[in-house]
C-alpha cells in the first residue's frame, strides 16, 4: 500500500509498505525498526514483543518521544504489561497496533509534529 503526504519537512516520511517491507524515504527496510523524529534506526536488536521486556525501555525512550506506537506484524498483539505501566508513569503513551494501522496512525501523529516513535516488528 502507498502512504502519500506532504511532508512538511520532516527527517522522515513513510512511502509505503507491504507485509514484507516498508519504504521510509528511499530506503526499503525489511527487518525490524526504530523511527522517531530525529532518527531511522534500521536494525533494532528487538524482532519480537518479548524481548521488549529487557530492552524496551532503553529502546524505545530514544529522542523523548511523547507516544511511541509499535506495529506488530498482521494483527494486534500486546506487548509487556510493567513496560507500558512504566511508560505511562512516566507521561509517555504507548499504543499497540497491527502494523498496517500503526503505520496510518504514525504518519499523521509525524505530520502534526508530534514527538512520535515508531517501532516496527518484523
Amino acid at each position: 500500500m502507498r502512504l502519500t503526504q506532504d511532508d512538511r519537512g520532516l527527517n522522515f516520511v513513510i512511502r509505503s509498505f507491504s507485509e514484507s517491507h516498508v519504504t521510509v524515504n528511499d530506503r526499503q527496510l525489511e527487518q525490524s525498526f526504530l523511527l522517531t523524529p530525529e532518527n531511522l534506526e534500521a536494525e533494532v536488536s528487538v524482532d519480537d514483543l518479548d524481548a521488549l521486556a529487557t530492552e524496551g525501555e532503553s529502546l524505545l525512550l530514544r529522542d523523548d518521544p511523547e507516544v511511541i506506537i509499535i506495529g506488530t506484524g498482521s494483527r494486534t498483539r500486546m506487548g509487556p504489561a510493567a513496560l507500558s505501566a512504566t511508560l505511562m508513569r512516566r507521561g509517555v503513551g504507548i499504543e499497540y497496533m497491527d502494523t498496517a494501522a500503526a503505520l496510518r496512525t504514525y504518519t499523521v501523529l509525524a505530520s502534526e509534529l508530534r514527538r512520535v516513535s515508531l517501532l516496527v516488528l518484523f
